[in-house]
Parts: structure tokens; sequence; C-alpha cells
């Protein structure tokens, strides 16, 4: 079963306070982040179930590339108005607007901006350093928290639980942040002969 999240989501004296400075900083001073992820997806038990791979565009606000490349290839790109998921082995691409779209991945987060976090999340400091912990502010989201990951100004993982025990852990690596980004990667052009079904 598929559970990929989109992914494809979300910073030193007083450490709480501190490190919610730094994601607000990520946010001031981050404009692209680019770079490559290893997702894990763990049971209750802590058993592994899945372990995906690939690389991700993110440009903020709100558009990204989030392109898993292992175990099935997937590619999730927001263009700023839409979110289209491109199941390359089924040859089928789900698109929706991305206001209706936009739920708890790694990029969604990462891609947005400080307002639109405290809006939707309660956030506060972490046990650790450069760790701060989001609680939905909604209690119809299906996940229950995040936990993400900062490390000299950047995320450097993403752990999300959901209802049922699962958790999934994004970690990111060769992180480039406000590098270039060619505008085409921000778009998405269905291939040829691709089913092409309208999501609400």
């Amino acid at each position: 079963m598929r559970r990929f999240i989109a992914l494809g989501l979300l910073l030193l004296a007083l450490p709480g306070h501190a490190d919610v400075e730094q994601l607000e900083a990520y946010f001031e001073q981050t404009d692209t982040l680019v770079g490559s992820f290893v997702q894990t997806t763990r049971d209750e038990a802590g058993n592994l179930v899945e372990e995906a791979e690939g690389a991700f565009w993110i440009a903020r606000s709100q558009r990204f590339r989030w392109h898993y490349r292992t175990p099935y290839e997937q590619i999730i790109v927001a263009d700023g108005e839409r979110l289209w998921v491109h199941d390359v082995d089924l040859e089928q691409v789900v698109v929706r607007p991305l206001d209706d779209a936009m739920g708890a991945g790694a990029a969604q987060l990462l891609s947005g901006d400080m307002a639109n976090l405290r809006y939707n999340f309660q956030v506060t400091a972490g046990d650790d350093a450069g760790q701060v912990e989001l609680q939905p502010t909604d209690p119809a989201w299906d996940f229950q928290r995040i936990q993400l990951q900062m490390n000299a100004g950047v995320p450097v993982k993403i752990v999300i639980e959901d209802g049922l025990g699962d958790r999934i852990e994004v970690q990111f690596r060769e992180l480039e942040r406000n590098a270039s980004i060619d505008a085409a990667r921000l778009r998405f052009e269905p291939p040829e002969g691709v089913d092409v079904i309208e999501g609400s």
C-alpha cells in the first residue's frame, strides 16, 4: 500500500524560544530549498512498513516538486494553484485545487509561511535542541503530531505521527538553500497517454 506524503511538507540561552525562532528564520530567509530525502514508514510496533527515496525542489510560496524514485515512481507538483500527483507506473495523474489538497506533507509545510503554519498548528519547542512540535488546531486532520528538526536554519528531518500509531520519518540530505530552480520543474504537463483525473 502506498503511503506517500509529499509529500511530494515544514529551529540556542532559552532553548525552547530559540528553536521556534529558527523555524521563523527559515521562512524569512529561505526562498528555495533543494535536496534529496529518505522516507520511512513504521507501524505502531516499530516495524518497517515502507522505505522510499527521491529528490525535491521547493520554492515559496506553495510551489514544489517532490519526486519519489523508489519503491514506486511518483511525481507530485504544486504550481501555486493546483496539485498534480503522477503515478508513473499506473499512467495516472490526479489534479486538484491546491487549497483543497494541502495537508501535512513535508513539501506543503516547508513551502508555506509562518503565519499560515501558526494558523493551522500549535507551534512549540520540542525536548531536543533544534526541535519544534506542531499539533494541528483542527481535530479533523488525520494525524496527531509533527516533529520538525532544524539544524543551521534548515530542516533536516520531519516526523509525522498519525492517529493509528504509524510514524512517517523524512530525512533530508544534500540540502541547498536559495539555489536557482528551473521554472519548468515547478510546472506540470501530463504526459501523453496518461489518464488525468480531476480530484476534489
